[in-house]
Order: structure tokens, then C-alpha cells, then sequence
């Protein structure tokens, strides 16, 4: 039995699977906000998605209710949709998947996204993903990388390098990832770090980071500009709502000096135990004032920088 229902099959060149999940591997959405910027501006195409009903628990991932324009209610279910772009300046095609992570069946979920990737004859596949950090929000985005595309990583060495020493509780793109490795399928992965005292979502900086980190590795040639204006205003709003609040800036700070202190060491991800960089005070508080006040950047004026995008 297959879970996936093609629209159509494209024939592509080469394809490079592009994933990301809303979820656990999903901090601030930074990884599916800058899927769903590909998606849009390159106007790429569906023709597969995932039947849902196996891999969800309907409680925890409730689907959705929306009134259309004839007062009809229409019922939305979790998407993991599959999108193809082709550009022929290029050399490969590209896969985009982009979804929410099951609750469910991860082991059959995953063969059925391997299927996909043989029967279209996907050559390396990569993830993006977002991690909360101890990293300051006025430096520039910190992206990790790693990848065991031979391509890439004849381009750039030192991807292949860059392991993951994480152990721990894994989601789903740790369960793919081990999955594409068993079906000698390249693999790799972008990770965009989070501060880990701002809760706002998405956060454009970050996605401006991964995106331009995208744009590098396979020579995309976008214009990011409205991406990264958006970043900017992000970070004016956060320094803004920070400004009132000394002990948090006093916080951010200490970021600021070990990230100058230790600009050659990858951030240290926030789990379970102390970090070691100080815990922030009223953290409680800190969230609230940010998530008051960045609630209304969809709604204010660019005030010059243009619109923000989401």
C-alpha cells in the first residue's frame, strides 16, 4: 500500500530532495518559512502529497476549519506536499517537501519518501532545519552545514566535516536522514541557530540565512533583498522591546562577547541541562514583552524597509 497520491511525475534532471517539517526540528519555523519562500517565489509545482490519516494523531494535530467565499466550511488536513522546480540555467532540478512532523509510523513514513526519491531518481537530498541557541540576536544568522553530497563537497570541503556530535532524542529528520544514509541516498543538512530568548515566529533573520546559505551551496542567483529588509526590522523591533528591560540587555551582551570570544566554535543548542552562558532573567516576562510587540509587525508599516515576508 502507498501512502503518496502523484498529481503528476515529473521528469527532472538529477533532483536534489529540499525538507522541512514543521515541529520539533522547527524552532521559530525558520526552516519551513524559507521552504515555503522557495515554493512561492519560484512558483514551483505540486504533484504529490501524503496521505495523512496513518500518521497523525488528530488530537495533538488537529486539522483545520476555514469558511470559503460561498459560505461553504472546508476541512484541512496536515500537508506533506511535494513541489518540483526546474531552471534550466541550472544543473540539477530540485524536489521541494514540505510538511509537518507525524506522530506516527515514523519508520513507514520514511520508506514512503525514499520511494519517491528512487522512482524520480532524487541524487542527494538536504534538510533544513532550526535550533534554539545561546547566540545574540544582532550578530549575523548563525547556519550550520553538513552534507555527504559528493558535488558539494568537492565545492566545499569542509561540509563533509562538519558532523553532528548530538546524542539524544531525535525527530523526524534524524529518522530520514539515517534513512537516506541506508539507501545511499546523500544526505545533508542546514541548521539555523535560534536565540533562545526570542519566541517570535517565524524569525526572518533566520530565514534570510538559511535561504542565502541555500543560495550559495547550489548557485541559486535569488534576490533575497525583501527577505533580508525584513530581518533587519525584525532585529529594530527586538532591540526596541529589549531596550526596556536592562537585565535582559545586560544578557544579551555576554552573548555578544563569547560569541566574539568563540567565533570559530558552533553554538551550543539548549536542552535539558544548563548551558553554561547564564540563565536569563524574567524569561517569562522578556517572551511576553517580544511576543506583544512583534505581534504587530505583519500589521504596521515597513516604515521604509518594505514589506516583511513570511
Amino acid at each position: 500500500m502507498s501512502y503518496v497520491t502523484f498529481s503528476e511525475e515529473p521528469q527532472l534532471r538529477k533532483p536534489v530532495l529540499l525538507l522541512a517539517f514543521a515541529g520539533w526540528n522547527d524552532a521559530s519555523s525558520v526552516a519551513t518559512t524559507a521552504m515555503k519562500f522557495l515554493v512561492t517565489r519560484w512558483e514551483a509545482k505540486k504533484f504529490a502529497e501524503i496521505d495523512p490519516e496513518d500518521f497523525y494523531n488528530f488530537m495533538r494535530v488537529r486539522p483545520q476549519v476555514r469558511i470559503e467565499e460561498d459560505f461553504q466550511r472546508h476541512i484541512t488536513w496536515p500537508e506533506n506536499t511535494f513541489y518540483y522546480h526546474v531552471d534550466p540555467t541550472l544543473d540539477r532540478d530540485f524536489i521541494l517537501l514540505v510538511g509537518i512532523e507525524p506522530s506516527l509510523k515514523w519508520r513507514t513514513f520514511a520508506n514512503e519518501v525514499i520511494d519517491v526519491c528512487v522512482r524520480l531518481g532524487v541524487s542527494s537530498s538536504l534538510s533544513l532545519g532550526g535550533l534554539v541557541a545561546d547566540v545574540p540576536h544582532t550578530r549575523g544568522a548563525r547556519v550550520t552545514a553538513f552534507t555527504t553530497d559528493p558535488d558539494l563537497t568537492e565545492r566545499f570541503p569542509e561540509l563533509a566535516l562538519r558532523r553532528s556530535r548530538y546524542e539524544g532524542p531525535t525527530g523526524i529528520l534524524g529518522v530520514l536522514a539515517d534513512t537516506f544514509a541506508k539507501s545511499d541516498i546523500p544526505t545533508g543538512s542546514l541548521w539555523g541557530n535560534v536565540p533562545h530568548y526570542i519566541s517570535a515566529s517565524p524569525n526572518p533573520k533566520v530565514v534570510h540565512g538559511l535561504l542565502a546559505r541555500l543560495d550559495s551551496l547550489y548557485g541559486f542567483g535569488m534576490d533575497l533583498s525583501e527577505m533580508e529588509r525584513a530581518g533587519r526590522r525584525f532585529e529594530r523591533q527586538v532591540n526596541e522591546a529589549l531596550a526596556h528591560n536592562p537585565e535582559v540587555l545586560k544578557y544579551v551582551q555576554q552573548l555578544e562577547q563569547r560569541d566574539e570570544e568563540k567565533s570559530d566554535e558552533p553554538p551550543r543548542a539548549r536542552g535539558g541541562g544548563s548551558t553554561g552562558a547564564g540563565e536569563l532573567p524574567n524569561a517569562a516576562d522578556v517572551v511576553r514583552q517580544l511576543e506583544d510587540f512583534l505581534r504587530e509587525r505583519a500589521s504596521d508599516p515597513p516604515e521604509g524597509e518594505g514589506p516583511s515576508t513570511s
